[in-house]
């Protein structure tokens, strides 16, 4: 089902559970009945759209007056066997059912009608005594009274519905946006979800990569803002070409981040500082929303609470302070509530955001699962309503109440998880290293997995036991459910072994990676159907995620050799989105000063072809990221301690043309000019995506003006006095932003003018309109002939006579000789 009839479906059950709440004021709330009571029923039914085109879906809803006495959200009775009769135009009778109803006793279900014609449509309800069943432990509910009474059968009015040639309209989906868009998105553009992501910060379980598929990406490195978070880049004076501490290994000063709503989060001081504050700056400007002390974050979530009286996701930035877990509200930063004793495990989020951790005890063979959202007080009450309301503002409440799993798992299962996947946890027997500095060679070790699946948890869902070899340490890669891929990896051999998902078999062992991979261990994730793995050899290497197969590789190469490391820089897989893969240039504890021509790099996930790079430099080992979410990447960059927020900005295209009235056939000069609008660079000139790099190094980072920037292309457009449409031509603007073009106009009136940037991979599109006027020109009339004089007529006669006489005179000598 889509989400968008989902969405209808839930509500109806709204409006059908207001509705019915009325009239389930009449049952009495007496005490246990003897003897029984025999109640009776009303029957409803309806289905819509009425009139719906042929082949078109039709939305049948069946209840009762009456919601079923014991329900009480998950717990208590439901009708049982209801059905609805469809009786079509050529007399066919079709039934839908039988259907146990809802909380709130309904029911629905999608029909298509393939007959133009009228159809009828009645529901009924065989009868019921009431069983009991489900009752929620302690409920106190006054519907546990009519437990063993009996509930009458009833059947609907018979209803009508025309199903006609022409299909009925549907509500026209708002397209993508194409230009500029921001936060909050209006729940009209339902569409919009699969651009608009979010970045909750570090995941607990290691199989999730800094991956983000619901989100545009940067094609260029066209940057929207900076700003600096701490005083950082080169000392100086008397300390030469040193720079100032960039938090390294171990004092990282910006993390996790988190974006939720188009809003970015970050700690603003290392924790071994005891200095607990947090930003929130606007992701597409980088203005500051608030800065609240006394607050450090560990993660972000949106938990989607659904429920017959609530509907509609919650945003929080999470603190963890060892059992005791503090919520803030991430619109405001303003406490929210705790939840004490949360047990130890693995941190992943469910279906709707919740936060589940999962510990595996295989010393004693058990499972358990905590939710969050399972704390009972963290709702409103516990019978009625209230049940079904989110509320947990200023409470603190005991996590212990949490715990909604705890299995037995099989006795012969040793070891620990290596990674919780949505439906399975993959654990291990014997990998890894037995000596913190030894890297002692992994000998046998078994791999296996134990199912999630609802009522299968913990069972086994295979065991494979392999012999190490070559004296390698394997230790856990990453997995993909997607793929149905897990990897180990040894950096003695700097490879990947890939295993299957669904039987634990092995697949493939990729080719050996740079010598110099043997360091950091390699970091490696799964994206669009490839295993991606870097390291400190400065190679990003993509292998097929279910053969191995070598598909592309990508070399950082410093022909300076600052970085050393084999001639190549140190790489740091930081993300992937919208088709690409980002890298960094990035070690555990780098020298100072850092190595010239480190940068961030985006990759054509497909190709592996360079899209674009830019001096950057990431403190991997003490934070996350860089984060990506509403088509913009932001990260902290230590060449300079900036917070650096890449991707598309605004444009502003004006245009004039000159003279303003001109005659009929003259010449008019247009020019304009294309600038960048966004906030850490409004009003500087746009730039050719092929210049962009270069081009942002020298507005901010003080590098050297790219004498060959380009500008970009500006199509020139009128509507003439007629009101018809011409191209003018394209133009290219200049590094200063301006364009300009000498042009005709072909006729006399009035102009519109227009200059239209279309956009690029670092821009957003814009116009601009100026308007001129041509002046009709007469041409005078041809000047008539004036008539000779009469002296003139006489002097011409005489003067032919005289010629005809001498011209006879000659033709008679010549005769008599």
């Amino acid at each position: 089902m889509n989400k968008t009839k989902k969405s209808v479906i839930t509500t109806i059950t709204i409006t059908l559970t207001l509705i019915i709440s009325m009239f389930a004021t009449v049952l009495p709330a007496a005490t246990a009945h003897d003897p029984p009571l025999t109640i009776p029923t009303h029957a409803f039914v309806s289905a819509a759209p009425n009139p719906i085109g042929v082949n078109q879906q039709l939305l049948i809803m069946a209840w009762l007056h009456i919601v079923p006495p014991t329900s009480e959200g998950a717990y208590g009775d439901r009708w049982e066997g209801l059905t609805v009769e469809i009786t079509q135009p050529d007399g066919t009778k079709k039934t839908v059912g039988p259907m146990t109803s809802d909380p709130v006793g309904s029911i629905w279900n999608y029909f298509t009608p393939t007959i133009v014609g009228e159809y009828t449509i009645q529901s009924s309800f065989p009868g019921q005594t009431l069983a009991g069943d489900n009752i929620r432990p302690g409920s106190t509910s006054a519907g546990i009274k009519y437990i063993g009474d009996y509930f009458e059968p009833s059947t609907s009015e018979i209803q009508t519905f025309t199903v006609q040639e022409d299909p009925i309209p549907t509500y026209q989906d708002t397209p993508l946006p194409t230009g500029y868009w921001e936060r909050p998105i209006n729940a009209e553009h339902r569409e919009w979800w699969s651009i608009s992501g979010n970045w909750l910060g570090p995941p607990g379980s290691r199989y999730a990569l800094n991956y983000a598929p619901y989100t545009k990406a940067p094609d260029t490195a066209h940057i929207l803002w900076a700003q600096p978070l701490t005083v950082g880049g080169v000392v100086g004076g008397e300390h030469g070409v040193h720079t100032y501490h960039d938090g390294g290994a171990y004092e990282g000063k910006w993390s996790p981040p988190i974006i939720i709503n188009g809003i970015l989060y970050y700690n603003n001081y290392p924790s071994s500082y005891h200095i607990d504050e947090v930003t929130a700056l606007d992701l597409r400007t980088g203005e500051t929303v608030w800065t609240k002390e006394d607050i450090r974050i560990s993660f972000g979530q949106i938990y989607m609470y659904d429920s017959p009286n609530q509907h509609g996701a919650f945003p929080y930035l999470w603190e963890t302070q060892g059992s005791t877990w503090n919520a803030y509200d991430a619109y405001t930063g303003e406490y929210w509530f705790t939840i004490e004793n949360v047990p130890g495990g693995t941190r992943v989020f469910g279906p709707k955001g919740e936060i589940l951790r999962y510990n595996l005890d295989t010393t004693n063979h058990r499972l358990t699962m905590w939710n969050s959202t399972a704390i009972t007080d963290l709702l409103g009450g516990t019978s009625g309503s209230a049940q079904w309301q989110w509320r947990p503002y200023g409470k603190t409440v005991d996590g212990a109440d949490g715990i909604t799993l705890n299995v037995t798992i099989p006795a012969d299962l040793q070891g620990g998880s290596m990674f919780v996947l949505e439906d399975r946890i993959v654990g291990q027997t014997g990998l890894g290293r037995t000596d913190r500095w030894l890297y002692l060679p992994t000998e046998d070790y078994t791999l296996w997995a134990i199912s999630l699946e609802p009522g299968r948890e913990g069972t086994l869902l295979w065991k494979k036991t392999y012999s190490g070899a070559d004296n390698l340490t394997l230790e856990p890669g990453s997995a993909s459910l997607d793929d149905s891929v897990f990897t180990l990896k040894s950096f003695q051999s700097r490879q990947q072994f890939g295993f299957s998902l669904e039987t634990g078999e092995k697949l493939y062992t990729t080719q050996k990676q740079s010598v110099w991979d043997m360091f950091l261990h390699m970091t490696t994730g799964f994206a669009y159907g490839k295993l991606i793995s870097t390291g400190y050899g400065g190679f990003v290497y993509a292998y097929d995620a279910q053969t191995g197969e070598l598909l592309w590789e990508y070399e950082a190469d410093d022909p300076t050799w600052e970085a050393l490391q084999g001639g190549n820089y140190p790489l740091y897989f930081s993300g992937a989105a919208d088709g690409k893969i980002y890298v960094t240039v990035s070690e555990h504890s780098p020298n100072d000063p850092k190595p010239r021509g480190s940068s961030m790099y985006a990759l054509d996930a497909e190709t592996g072809e360079e899209l674009w790079r830019i001096p950057f430099y990431w403190p991997s080992w003490s934070t996350q990221g860089p984060a990506i979410a509403d088509g913009i990447l932001v990260g902290l960059s230590t060449l300079d301690n900036q917070i650096y927020a890449f991707g598309k900005g605004q444009t502003e295209t004006t245009i004039t043309a000159s003279p303003k009235i001109i005659d009929e056939g003259s010449n008019i000069l247009i020019e304009g000019n294309v600038n960048d609008m966004s906030p850490g660079a409004e009003g500087t000139p746009a730039i050719a995506d092929e210049s962009m790099s270069d081009w942002m190094k020298h507005l901010y980072m003080q590098f050297p003006i790219p004498g060959d920037a380009k500008g970009v292309n500006v199509a020139l457009s009128a509507i003439d006095p007629n009101g018809n449409y011409q191209e003018i031509g394209t133009v290219q603007s200049d590094m200063s932003g301006m364009f300009k073009k000498m042009w005709t106009p072909p006729v006399p009136g009035e102009y519109t003018i227009i200059a239209t940037f279309g956009g690029s991979g670092s821009y957003y599109s814009s116009y601009g309109e100026t308007a001129i006027g041509v002046n009709e020109v007469e041409t005078p009339p041809e000047p008539t002939p004036t008539p000779p004089p009469m002296t003139d007529t006489y002097l011409t006669g005489s003067t032919i006579a005289i010629l005809a006489g001498i011209a006879i005179a000659v033709f008679l000598i010549l005769r008599k000789k």
